[in-house]
């Protein structure tokens, strides 16, 4: 028997991917992958009509991804700090609809300061060019080139979109220890997400995992395309350490990005170990036992 991969860090055109929820089960079928999670970045709508379509041919986890601010640390804005977190409950609604509300001003304050620049867009002519209604920086820089202000998606957002650019508006984050709080509150298990993207030593990632800890924090993405053999061996020392789970996420979110679900980029993922959905569902069953306490 084949072993059947697991990827627990995929986007949608639900968040900011660009596939359609029927071609992520499909190729997560066609690749043999066995257990997925959606993680739209602040929302968890697809997680019901992928299991329509998947009717049972695989295991979708629920997941959502979440950002958190370090500045409270004196860590730069280019220090990004997300978390995944699974099996949330309802309660994480309210939370996304903060979020939500925040995420709709600050698309607003873009596109003005994109017009006030000479650069003619609309929220309706991205929300047309990207079919679908919930926009993002990703679909802003996306329009952007595809209107010529750009050579690319990426050029786009890094020449109006990114920290310290014209167009760059903050969105407004919590904590990181209170996000992990706020997580477990709601049932979720939280997790680190793409660590590299800390941008930390290892020292200065072993003392956050310290404080990340103490607040709840249950498992590093250890398993991610962008990571070194060398990388995951570090990450996979820090879980021994502390106790935390390994987790595996593609953080997939177009096809053209060279990354393919549950197999990552060229063949470099293609985790199978169970266990960490064993864990996973261990850590929150532990979580809502004590959630009962509180």
């Amino acid at each position: 028997m084949n072993p059947q991969y697991i990827d627990l860090h995929i986007h949608s055109n639900f968040s900011d991917g660009k596939e359609s929820v029927e071609s992520i089960v499909k190729s997560a079928i066609e690749n043999n992958v066995r257990t997925i999670s959606l993680t739209g970045h602040y929302n968890l709508s697809s997680l019901e009509f992928a299991r329509n379509i998947a009717k049972g041919s695989l295991e979708i986890i629920p997941g959502i991804e979440i950002g958190s601010s370090l500045l409270d640390y004196g860590i730069s804005k280019k220090h990004v700090c997300h978390f995944t977190a699974y099996f949330v409950n309802r309660k994480i609604y309210k939370i996304l609809d903060e979020y939500e509300i925040n995420r709709k001003k600050n698309v607003v304050k873009i596109i003005s300061r994109l017009n006030k620049m000479g650069i003619s867009i609309t929220s309706g002519q991205i929300a047309r060019e990207v079919k679908k209604e919930s926009i993002g920086r990703y679909d802003i820089a996306y329009t952007l080139f595809k209107k010529g202000y750009a050579v690319s998606p990426a050029h786009a957002y890094s020449k109006y979109l990114d920290v310290g650019k014209n167009a760059y508006v903050e969105r407004e984050k919590m904590e990181p220890t209170k996000l992990i709080d706020t997580i477990i509150k709601c049932g979720g298990v939280p997790v680190l997400a793409h660590p590299k993207s800390l941008k930390f030593n290892n020292n200065d990632l072993e003392a956050f995992i310290n404080i990340f800890k103490k607040a709840g924090l249950c498992g590093i993405e250890v398993y991610n395309p962008h990571n070194s053999a060398e990388k995951r061996e570090e990450l996979l020392e820090l879980c021994d350490k502390h106790n935390l789970i390994p987790t595996v996420g593609s953080d997939f979110h177009n096809f053209d990005s060279g990354i393919k679900i549950g197999l990552g980029i060229g063949e470099n993922l293609k985790i199978f170990d169970y266990s960490i959905i064993t864990r996973l569902k261990d850590a929150k069953n532990k979580i809502d036992e004590n959630n009962k306490l509180r």
